[in-house]
């Protein structure tokens, strides 16, 4: 732990703007990333920014908080509802859909299931999208999309489309979460079940990792690039 304790001491930190510039210009089309955070840590914040670097998005909302959408809007996003006509590149480069799985009857969770995997469809058609889910537990568990979501991790790259998920329940997501991702944005915690997951980064040694993240300050993100075991501290900027 030493060894660990010494690595972590010697992460450097980078400017917001510095790190997202580097996305811009290293991470390429169908490389996923997952964003690891408690709730209010700032991961919307900085997936929001995040995917600014991207021509086409197509963002799957689920959290119950009244100012999410309208922060989407606000960056250019086109609003969807469940059912409606999927938009092709060129008419709507930016579309957000929210989804309420939490406090749905049985039915309810099968009509809203089906149609997600007729969402991921139509981005695995298409092709080229970048797909952000903002909490991925709620998939996985609610609408037990379980199969989906790992099929969608382990085809990125062959498809080209590129996964950008978020959640704060690290016990509650399928392993590929961790594995499978370049990045892996993560805010400060002490919770064993994440730190036990951070085992499962792909060829990435976790015990650094482990001490760095328990030492965050609040808001403060550990990048890890799981090609390069590159790490770097930063701060999202907020949101204007």
């Amino acid at each position: 732990m030493r060894e660990a304790a010494a690595r972590a001491a010697e992460i450097p930190t980078v400017p917001w703007e510095t790190f997202v510039e580097a996305l811009r210009n290293e991470w390429e089309q169908g490389e996923p990333m997952t964003l690891l955070g408690r709730t209010n840590s700032g991961k919307t914040t900085a997936a929001i920014q995040i995917l600014d670097v991207r021509r086409y998005v197509v963002a799957i909302l689920t959290k119950r908080k009244d100012d999410l959408f309208p922060r989407f809007r606000k960056h250019g996003y086109k609003m969807l509802k469940p059912g409606d006509d999927w938009p092709e590149h060129a008419v709507a480069p930016r579309v957000a859909m929210h989804i309420s799985p939490s406090g749905l009857s049985r039915a309810d969770s099968r009509y809203q299931a089906a149609l997600i995997r007729e969402t991921l469809s139509e981005v695995w058609e298409q092709g080229n999208w970048t797909l952000y889910l903002d909490e991925i537990a709620q998939l996985s568990d609610l609408l037990r999309l379980d199969t989906e979501l790992r099929s969608l991790w382990k085809e990125a790259r062959s498809s080209g489309v590129t996964i950008v998920a978020g959640t704060q329940r690290p016990s509650r997501v399928p392993i590929e979460a961790y594995s499978q991702p370049r990045f892996l944005l993560l805010w400060r915690t002490n919770d064993r079940d994440q730190l036990k997951r951070l085992g499962d980064m792909n060829a990435v040694d976790p015990d650094p990792v482990r001490v760095a993240v328990a030492g965050l300050n609040e808001h403060e993100i550990l990048v890890v690039d799981t090609y390069t075991d590159d790490l770097v501290r930063t701060t999202a900027r907020k949101l204007r």
